[in-house]
């Protein structure tokens, strides 16, 4: 008798809270769908900064194979000297190389000072090259024609002419 008198009264509680229940299983879902969207979304970031470092690293090493094959065009005196046509036209697209080079590193990893740092030394190199006819700023994104800019203005290893 004890059970029929106990079972009524636990339907009961069911059937009184079944609402709330059913409105906390809801707002738990919808919890646990919006925590695993942002996990996707942390992921997505994560990886998508990691291919932008692997494509600035590997346009970095093309550049550095190219520099090791020329060493005589990463040199920032070689506008002082009397080179040849040939040898203009080389450095010429050594440098062009190289600021799009720096162009994919401020592209896929402008946050990186390490990357920058490089980029701002070649410039400071090279900036004689910047200071002539052959280089067109229209050509570049803003961030390299500013960072160009401020090392001719700044010229912090002597090059800048």
């Amino acid at each position: 008798m004890a059970d029929t008198e106990t079972t009524p009264a636990r339907k009961g509680w069911l059937t009184r809270e079944r609402n709330g229940i059913a409105s906390f299983a809801d707002l738990s879902r919808i919890l646990l769908a919006v925590i695993a969207g942002l996990v996707a979304f942390w992921q997505f970031n994560q990886q998508w900064r990691i291919e932008n470092e692997r494509g600035a690293r590997a346009a970095y090493r093309e550049f550095l194979i190219i520099s090791m094959n020329n060493p005589e065009l990463s040199r920032p005196d070689l506008l002082d000297q009397d080179a040849t046509p040939i040898e203009n036209e080389r450095y010429f697209w050594y440098v062009n190389l190289m600021s799009q080079t720096f162009e994919e590193v401020f592209a896929h990893v402008p946050e990186v000072d390490a990357w920058v740092a490089i980029a701002e030394i070649q410039i400071a190199f090279h900036c004689g090259f910047y200071l002539g006819d052959d280089y067109d700023p229209s050509l570049y994104s803003a961030r390299f024609r500013e960072t160009v800019d401020r090392i001719i203005d700044e010229d912090p290893l002597g090059f800048c002419y």
